[in-house]
C-alpha cells in the first residue's frame, strides 16, 4: 500500500470515528448542546482536525442525517420487488416503521440533527448528497404510487398529496410511540402497528363514504 492510499484510508477511518463519536454524544445530549470541542476531547484529537472533515457542526449533523436517509432508502428499495402496488406499499410502510423503531436512539439523533440543521453552514458537497438522496427516496415512493394507481388501488388526489399524507400519518404514528404518548393505553406495539396499516389502507371510519 502506497503512502497516499494509506493516508486516504486513515482519513476515512478518522471521519467514521468522528461521526460515530458525535452520534454517541448526541444520544446523551441534544445536538445543540454538544460542541466540536466535546467531540475532539472525546477522540483525543485537535478541534482543527475535525474541521479537515467537516466545515461546521451543521455539516457534521447533515452527514449524520444523510447516512440515516441512506439506510432508510436501502430498506424502502426492497419493497420494489413485490408484485403489486399494494404489496409494495405495505412493505414500504413496514420498512419505514422498522427503520424508526429498530434503532430508536439513532432515529431520534438523526431527527434532532435535521431539526437543528442550518443549511447555510453545510458544505455544497453534503447539501448535494442530501438533495440527491431525497430525490431518490421520492422516486421510490412515486414508483410504488404509480404501480398502485395502474391497478386502480388508489384515489385520484395525485401522487405527492397522497404520498405526503401517508408519510405524515406514519411518521406521526411512530412518534406517538417514541414520545411515550398513550404508553399505558397501548398494550401491544404489534397491534398498534397493524392499526396504522389498517387506517392507511381502509380508513378509520369503516361506515363512511368519500364525498
Amino acid at each position: 500500500m502506497g503512502v497516499s492510499e494509506r493516508k486516504k484510508r486513515e482519513f476515512e477511518k478518522r471521519e467514521i470515528a468522528i461521526v460515530n463519536c458525535a452520534i454517541k454524544l448526541f444520544q446523551s445530549k441534544h445536538p445543540s448542546l454538544v460542541k466540536m470541542d466535546d467531540i475532539a476531547k472525546q477522540l483525543e484529537i485537535g478541534r482543527g482536525t475535525i474541521y479537515l472533515h467537516f466545515i461546521s457542526k451543521d455539516d457534521l449533523m447533515a452527514k449524520i442525517q444523510y447516512e440515516d436517509y441512506v439506510r432508510l432508502r436501502g430498506r424502502l428499495e426492497k419493497a420494489l420487488v413485490e408484485k403489486t402496488g399494494l404489496e409494495m406499499a405495505r412493505k414500504a410502510i413496514r420498512a419505514y416503521i422498522e427503520h424508526c423503531l429498530g434503532d430508536k436512539h439513532m432515529y431520534l439523533v438523526a431527527k434532532q440533527c435535521g431539526d437543528s440543521l442550518n443549511l447555510d453552514n453545510v458544505s455544497e458537497e453534503v447539501k448535494k448528497l442530501l438533495i440527491d438522496e431525497r430525490n431518490t427516496r421520492l422516486g421510490i415512493l412515486e414508483k410504488i404510487y404509480k404501480q398502485a394507481k395502474s391497478e386502480n388501488s388508489v384515489n385520484a388526489k395525485g401522487a405527492y398529496p397522497n404520498v405526503a399524507v401517508a408519510w405524515g400519518m406514519i411518521r406521526g404514528a411512530v412518534e406517538v410511540l417514541l414520545d411515550g404518548h398513550f404508553q399505558n393505553e397501548i398494550k401491544s406495539e404489534k397491534t398498534y402497528l397493524e392499526s396504522i396499516e389498517h387506517v392507511l389502507f381502509y380508513g378509520l371510519f369503516s361506515g363512511s363514504k368519500e364525498r
